[in-house]
């Protein structure tokens, strides 16, 4: 069965006080429709949720029920009902006045739109929009509101009217840990039944901001005069959260980089340009990054004086070779 609201209730009097008055309706044509189901209420709001409707009675596939004569003002609705008992939605209204009654007085019902807010905030953030509750009358006489929440992090303005309106909803999420935060704004008229709309803040956990890792957290070269060292390597890694987008920069001529961005985990070249001039030098390289605290590598350069060349002792000299075997002998 499609349980649309399709049904119509259509009050007739009948000509016959003994008889009554007599609910009619159109026939539902579904299949598998097993009855009607008929309500009754006294009073303003008449419908399944207004708290004021009361079963008077099930029947079957009939499209007529007799309500009697009531001796005051009574409010009729129907309902489809089908094999496994699933029940439509209400018919219109109908109302039964006896003859002489003063006509009913039309009291205002609270429409609320929409029926439930919920708001989304982070840690340390700003706090979310605002959002709006549109008020309105959807009942008789004048309706005059008023609305209240229940959390000293939601604020409503204004805090009462009259007729339609609409009322702006604040979150001030402020240091609230994160979680989720229940709440509700209830709007109250004289005559009318009160509405509550629940109001979800959920705070997310503040995102942990990117950090810069380097590795090593110095260099230092050693050079000759006009020599130049052999490159070294910086490895840059990120530490904390989220994604780490960083950017280098040195301080001293002599050096050298052969990417000054990057994007993760990334490695950086460092070359040395020789000096001429023997000394200590010193210089840095500096790693930036949005969100996150730079990062300062010392570097340092010592060129050395060239070691003077070996001395070679000059060669030891010997005394010049005794002719073959030859000696000579004095004689007397």
């Amino acid at each position: 069965m499609n349980w649309a609201q399709t049904i119509t209730g259509i009050l007739v009097l009948s000509s016959t006080p003994a008889w009554g008055a007599t609910l009619n309706w159109t026939a539902n044509s579904e299949p598998d429709l097993a009855g009607y189901r008929v309500y009754q209420c006294s009073r303003l709001p008449c419908t399944p949720v207004s708290g004021n409707a009361s079963t008077l009675a099930t029947v079957g596939t009939a499209t007529s029920f007799n309500i009697g004569t009531p001796a005051v003002t009574q409010y009729y609705f129907i309902t489809a009902l089908d094999f496994s008992s699933n029940e439509s939605g209400p018919s219109s209204l109908a109302t039964y006045t006896p003859v002489g009654s003063p006509p009913p007085v039309a009291l205002p019902v609270i429409g609320m739109s929409p029926t439930n807010l919920s708001f989304a905030a982070t840690q340390g953030s700003a706090n979310p929009a605002s959002q709006t509750l549109t008020i309105s009358n959807q009942g008789g006489g004048t309706l005059t509101w008023s609305a209240t929440e229940t959390a000293a992090w939601l604020a409503v303005s204004p805090a009462s009217g009259t007729g339609n309106g609409a009322v702006t909803l604040t979150v001030t999420s402020g240091s609230l840990a994160a979680g989720t935060y229940n709440s509700t704004v209830t709007l109250q008229a004289s005559g009318a039944s009160s509405v509550t709309v629940p109001v979800t803040l959920t705070v997310a956990t503040a995102p942990v901001p990117a950090a810069i890792g380097m590795s090593p957290t110095s260099l230092s070269f050693t050079a000759t005069p006009g020599a130049s060292p052999s490159p070294k390597t910086l490895n840059i890694s990120n530490t904390g959260g989220g994604t780490l987008t960083w950017s280098a920069s040195d301080n001293a001529p002599w050096l050298t980089l052969n990417r000054v961005s990057g994007t993760g985990n990334s490695v950086v070249t460092v070359t040395v340009m020789g000096n001429s001039t023997v000394g200590t030098y010193s210089g840095s390289i500096t790693l930036s990054a949005i969100g996150a605290s730079p990062v300062t590598v010392p570097v340092t350069l010592t060129v050395t004086a060239a070691a003077p060349p070996p001395v070679v002792p000059p060669p030891t000299p010997t005394a010049p070779p005794t002719p073959g075997g030859l000696s000579i002998i004095a004689v007397n």
